[in-house]
């Protein structure tokens, strides 16, 4: 009775696998199969599932001889067949890939400092600033996601801004520098990465001080959502990327192809900065009214608070200067307008340039991941360094 049961059980599971397998080979290979092979199939498969309806021992037999009538008609599970059969899933993954990067999401990196504090560039984060806004999971993940700065001065000297920048792998580059005779090493870029941020900086240090105790960051990674902006209207404090094609700067060369910007100026806007605040004059208004006024996305931008100081009055955009956004055309300003290439610099971003959105910061993991633009400013004053080289002392802290 067993003995019955169990090989009762045992055919079923070849009924069930060969239909299944000249299933799979039909749907599978339905555009390079013949007309006399599919239609061979197609008899076995009709004849399989006739005794799959009512199985009985007694077809046996016959499904044994299907079998064999299917061994001409399979192709091998060779080498070659696998190698095809992962290739065709890996274009199939590629395609859709490729797909929702072009339609939907794409994702991209912050190098620089421009829209700090909202956005950070590859910047320095200081163990013992940082810490009370660190969270433990950040803290705990900062090996992973960052590479150790940690600067022990050995003789007493001058720190020298000459230094030296190197390849330390195939992805990562470090900087030597040298303080008094030593020479040190930092990752990065050592001048605008490193020295920049650094919260205590001196000319001078002794034996035994720290010059620097913390970690790299690689910078914001984003995801850039691009599939609205064919139906949603572009409005101001949007935080937007662009590419530069037919854009560049009078006064120094573009970065890369790619910018990320906060939108400030619609077509029609005429705009100027007074105070280190940006004032907006709608097309048809006659006042001029403060920029968050229109956006509760610039109020952090005025906060000075956790880095943010208010947009700069620079280059277009200089004192007692104004000008009017044309139509077809928008304006965008780095929120950290003391290191900025932006609209004050190049002008207006043609429509046909705008690339999406700035959605979501998905690394590194901080007190900024998550939804772009959504987090509060960090609680703690900006203080703005004596020499205009450095950074805040707000930005080494996040």
């Amino acid at each position: 009775m067993f003995v019955t049961f169990f090989r009762r059980r045992k055919f079923k599971k070849q009924l069930k696998e060969l239909i299944n397998g000249v299933t799979y080979r039909l749907d599978c290979d339905d555009d390079i199969l013949d007309a006399k092979t599919k239609s061979a199939l197609q008899d076995v498969r009709a004849e399989l599932k006739k005794y799959a309806a009512r199985p009985s021992l007694s077809d046996q037999a016959a499904v044994n001889a299907c079998e064999n009538r299917l061994e001409p008609l399979m192709p091998k599970n060779d080498l070659p067949r696998k190698i095809r059969n992962f290739l065709d899933v890996l274009v199939v993954a590629c395609t859709v890939a490729g797909g929702i990067r072009a339609l939907y999401i794409q994702p991209f990196r912050i190098p620089t400092s421009s829209m700090q504090p909202t956005l950070f560039g590859i910047h320095y984060v200081d163990r013992e600033a940082s810490r009370p806004f660190m969270g433990s999971l950040t803290r705990s993940l900062m090996p992973v996601q960052a590479s150790k700065a940690q600067v022990k001065v050995r003789s007493d000297g001058m720190v020298s801004t000459q230094y030296r920048m190197r390849s330390s792998n195939i992805i990562s580059t470090v900087s030597d520098f040298k303080i008094g005779p030593e020479t040190y090493t930092v990752p990065g870029d050592y001048l605008s990465q490193v020295l920049r941020y650094l919260p205590r900086p001196q000319p001078f240090y002794q034996a035994g001080d720290t010059f620097c105790d913390g970690w790299l960051s690689t910078g914001d990674h984003v995801f850039v959502e691009r599939f609205s902006l064919f139906f949603r209207p572009f409005k101001r404090g949007d935080v937007i990327v662009f590419n530069t094609e037919n854009i560049s700067s009078p006064t120094q060369p573009l970065g890369g192809f790619y910018y990320i910007k906060r939108l400030v100026g619609l077509p029609g806007d005429t705009l100027q900065i007074s105070d280190n605040i940006l004032m907006i004059r709608p097309k048809g208004e006659k006042e001029f009214r403060p920029a968050w006024e229109f956006s509760d996305a610039f109020k952090k931008v005025y906060s000075l608070k956790g880095g943010y100081q208010g947009h700069k009055a620079d280059g277009l955009l200089s004192l007692g200067g104004e000008l009017t956004v044309p139509e077809g055309y928008f304006f965008a300003l780095g929120d950290n307008t003391n290191f900025s290439l932006d609209g004050r610099n190049w002008g207006f971003i043609p429509r046909r340039n705008m690339v999406g959105l700035a959605v979501m910061i998905f690394w590194p993991v901080s007190r900024r991941w998550g939804i772009v633009d959504t987090k509060p400013p960090l609680e703690t004053p900006t203080v703005m360094p004596a020499e205009p080289f450095f950074q805040p002392s707000a930005m080494c802290m996040q």
